[in-house]
C-alpha cells in the first residue's frame, strides 16, 4: 500500500519553489512573521458571505476576522464579538456584542453596523450564500441600543447561538461601498492581524495594534502549497512555521526533527457522497445510488478497517454515520458497517447490478491521505464489481461543479464539517431534499430532519438527532469512512498553538 509525504523535493526544486515564497523585504522579516503553509488556494479571499463557507476558508479567515461567537472542542459557545445574548422566547433573542471592536480603518463596531450584514443576507444574497448561513432562517431583527440588537427567526431555531461562530464582523459602510469583489480583496475588518495584500494563493498581514484580542507576533504570511511533501520540506527546513493537512508517515520524521506534530480529533466525517440525482443524465433518471441497496453495498464492500489501521496507521476510526464524538446529536449506539463483500454483491445483484456497474468519482483532497483513500475505496469497490473511475478536482473547480449542478458523475468525496456549531444538523444543510444545489435526497429522513430544526428542549432534540443519526446508518446516507483528525506541523520556534474545532488562534502563538 503507498503511503504519503514519502517523496520530498530535491535541492533545487525545493529552492525554487520557497525561493518564490520570499516575502517583501521592507514589510517582513522572517524572524518576526508567522509562515504558514495551506493545503490549497483561497479562491474566495476574503468574501465571508458568499456560497464556499467552508474549509480551508476558515484557515485563511480566523486570523482577521472576528467572529460572533466561538465554540470550543467540548460544543460549548463562548463570548467573542458578541459577549451575551438571552432567548426571550423561542423564535426571539437578543445579542450584545462588543463596545472595543475597532476596524483597521478606525470605526468601531456597533449594532447598527452588525444589521447591515443581515440587511445584505436578507435582501441581497437571494440564496447565494453558504448553507450555514442561510439556515439562521432570519425572519427580522431591529436594533435595540448602540450594541445590542434582536433577531426574530421564522421559526424556532435551537441552534441560533451557535451559529453565530459562521458570522464575522466586518466594516459594512466598506463592504457596501466596495462591492463583494473589491471587499475580497481590500477587506475592512478587525481582527489581529490586518491584511495588506492578498490573492488566491497567499495572504500578507500585519499585527493590528487596535485589536481587542491582539497577537504576539507581528506579521502572518499565508500561502498555498499544495503538495503534502512540499509543506513537510518547508517545515523541516525552516521556510514554513506551519503546515497544515500532513499525512500519519509525516509524524515521526517531523518529530524527530524537534518540531511539534499535533494530531488532533477533528469536527468531521469523512464520506463519499453518493448521488441519488442523475445530473449526468446517463441513468434516465435513475442513478444507482437512488437504490437503498447500492448504498449499502458500497458501505458493506470497503474495508474500513484495513484502511485506518494500515494507511492512517490507527489515527482515526471508522465511522458509520454523519457525525463524530464531540458534535451535539451522535448517537454512539450507531456502528460502522462491517466488511462483508459477500452481502455487499447480493444487494447489488438484488438492486439488479449483478453484472456489476461502472461510477465515476469526482473527489479533491481536504485532509491528509486524501488521495491514497480514494484509491483504496476504488480497489475495494472493485471486489465486489464496481468499477470506479477518478477524475480528481481541484477545491475551487469542484465547489463551482457544487454550486452549478454540473457534475459529470456518480460519486464525490464529502467531508460533513461540523464546525463552528458542532452540531449535527449541520450536515443536513447540504443532504436534503428540498435544498438546493443537493446531490442526494432520501425522503425518509425529512420528517426527522424538520423535527429537531424546530425543537427547542435540548433533551428532546438530542433524542431526535440520535434518531436520525440511526436511520442515516440504515438509508446509508453516504459511504462512511472514518471520524475526522488532523494533523498539523509547527515549527520549533512556534509556541501557544491552539485549535477548536478547525478554529486556529494565530493570535495566541508566539516566535521564540
Amino acid at each position: 500500500m503507498r503511503k504519503l509525504g514519502k517523496a520530498l523535493l530535491r535541492g533545487a526544486a525545493a529552492s525554487l519553489l520557497f525561493g518564490a515564497m520570499a516575502l517583501p523585504a521592507a514589510a517582513q522579516d522572517d524572524k518576526d512573521t508567522l509562515r504558514v503553509g495551506m493545503y490549497t488556494n483561497s479562491g474566495t479571499l476574503g468574501d465571508v458571505y458568499g456560497k464556499n463557507f467552508i474549509w480551508p476558508h476558515l484557515y485563511w479567515w480566523e486570523g482577521s476576522y472576528d467572529s460572533f461567537v466561538r465554540v470550543d472542542d467540548s460544543g460549548n459557545v463562548l463570548p467573542f464579538a458578541a459577549e451575551s445574548w438571552e432567548n426571550i422566547n423561542p423564535t426571539t433573542w437578543r445579542v450584545t456584542f462588543r463596545k472595543d471592536t475597532v476596524f483597521w480603518n478606525g470605526r468601531k463596531n456597533t449594532a447598527a453596523n452588525v444589521g447591515k450584514t443581515f440587511d445584505y443576507l436578507l435582501n441581497t444574497v437571494a440564496g447565494n450564500a453558504a448553507g450555514i448561513l442561510l439556515s439562521v432562517k432570519l425572519a427580522s431583527y431591529k436594533v435595540i441600543d448602540d450594541y445590542t440588537l434582536e433577531f426574530v427567526t421564522e421559526q424556532p431555531d435551537p441552534i441560533f447561538i451557535p451559529k453565530l461562530a459562521a458570522f464575522y464582523v466586518v466594516d459594512m459602510d466598506a463592504f457596501n461601498d466596495m462591492g463583494v469583489g473589491e471587499f475580497a480583496v481590500h477587506p475592512v475588518a478587525s481582527g489581529p492581524f490586518e491584511i495588506l495584500s492578498w490573492t488566491d494563493q497567499e495572504q500578507i498581514s500585519v499585527a493590528f495594534d487596535k485589536s481587542w484580542r491582539p497577537p504576539h507576533v507581528k506579521n502572518m504570511h499565508i500561502i498555498n502549497v499544495p503538495e503534502a511533501a512540499t509543506r513537510v520540506a518547508g517545515l523541516l527546513s525552516g521556510e514554513l512555521d506551519m503546515a497544515y493537512a500532513l499525512g500519519p508517515d509525516d509524524v515521526a520524521r517531523i518529530r524527530a526533527e524537534g518540531h511539534t506534530v499535533a494530531v488532533e480529533s477533528a469536527p468531521f466525517a469523512a464520506a463519499f457522497g453518493l448521488f441519488t440525482v442523475d445530473f449526468s443524465g446517463k441513468w434516465g433518471g435513475n442513478p444507482p445510488f437512488a437504490d437503498r441497496r447500492v448504498r449499502q453495498a458500497v458501505n458493506y464492500a470497503l474495508n474500513k478497517e484495513a484502511m485506518v489501521n494500515d494507511l492512517l496507521l490507527g489515527m482515526a476510526k471508522p465511522s458509520g454515520q454523519p457525525a463524530v464524538p464531540t458534535t451535539f446529536g451522535y448517537n454512539p449506539d450507531v456502528k460502522p458497517y462491517p466488511y462483508d463483500p459477500a452481502k455487499a454483491r447480493q444487494l447489488l445483484a438484488e438492486a439488479g447490478y449483478a453484472d456489476g456497474l461502472s461510477v465515476l468519482m469526482e473527489p479533491s483532497t481536504v485532509y491528509g491521505a486524501a488521495t491514497d483513500i480514494f484509491q483504496i475505496v476504488a480497489q475495494d469497490l472493485a471486489k465486489v464489481g464496481i468499477d470506479v473511475t477518478i477524475n480528481l478536482q481541484p477545491y475551487n473547480e469542484r465547489a463551482k461543479m457544487y454550486f452549478g449542478d454540473s457534475w459529470n458523475g456518480e460519486m464525490t468525496s464529502f467531508t460533513s464539517f461540523y464546525s463552528p456549531p458542532q452540531d449535527a444538523s449541520i450536515v443536513f444543510t447540504v443532504f436534503g431534499c428540498d435544498l438546493p444545489n443537493t446531490f442526494t435526497c432520501i425522503p425518509k429522513l425529512t420528517p426527522l430532519i424538520k423535527a429537531q430544526s424546530q425543537e427547542m428542549d435540548p433533551d428532546k432534540r438530542l433524542a431526535i438527532l440520535r434518531e436520525l443519526m440511526k436511520l442515516s446508518h440504515d438509508e446509508a446516507l453516504s459511504l462512511f469512512l472514518f471520524e475526522g483528525f488532523d494533523i498539523t506541523g509547527i515549527a520549533k520556534r512556534v509556541s501557544g498553538y491552539k485549535n477548536w474545532n478547525k478554529v486556529i488562534h494565530y493570535e495566541n502563538m508566539s516566535i521564540e
